[in-house]
């Protein structure tokens, strides 16, 4: 029983720390809702070396782009209603959504990424 109660509270320890560092990436909010997108920030991380933080969400492309356009980032390219790029300083928020080509295994899939990226 004991056991079970240490498990549970790591386990919940564990949880809130994983939604307290995915509230806001690089002075960026996360897009409510979105999930961490593990396997796709590492690919940026070891194959691009980009510093940064993927996310997916099953929302349309348009409405995390609203989000960020209320938030007042910058527009910097694409169309909201498939793809769109943001940036505030050195920070950049790109949306690719569905269709759209997991990046490491390359299988279509029908979420929108959210990618938040530092400049070096």
């Amino acid at each position: 029983m004991i056991k079970r109660m240490v498990l549970l509270m790591a386990l919940l320890a564990a949880m809130s720390a994983g939604d307290a560092g995915a509230v806001e990436k690089y002075g960026v909010p996360v897009y409510p809702g979105a999930e961490y997108d593990e396997g796709t920030t590492r690919y940026l991380d070891d194959v691009q070396y980009i510093e940064g933080a993927a996310y997916r969400t099953t929302d349309d492309p348009s409405a995390v782009a609203e989000f960020y356009v209320k938030l007042g980032l910058t527009p910097v390219k694409g169309k909201a209603k498939a793809t769109a790029t943001f940036k505030k300083d050195d920070v950049e928020v790109a949306i690719q959504g569905p269709p759209r080509k997991e990046i490491a295994s390359g299988k279509k899939v029908e979420d929108t990424l959210i990618t938040i990226t530092k400049e070096n």
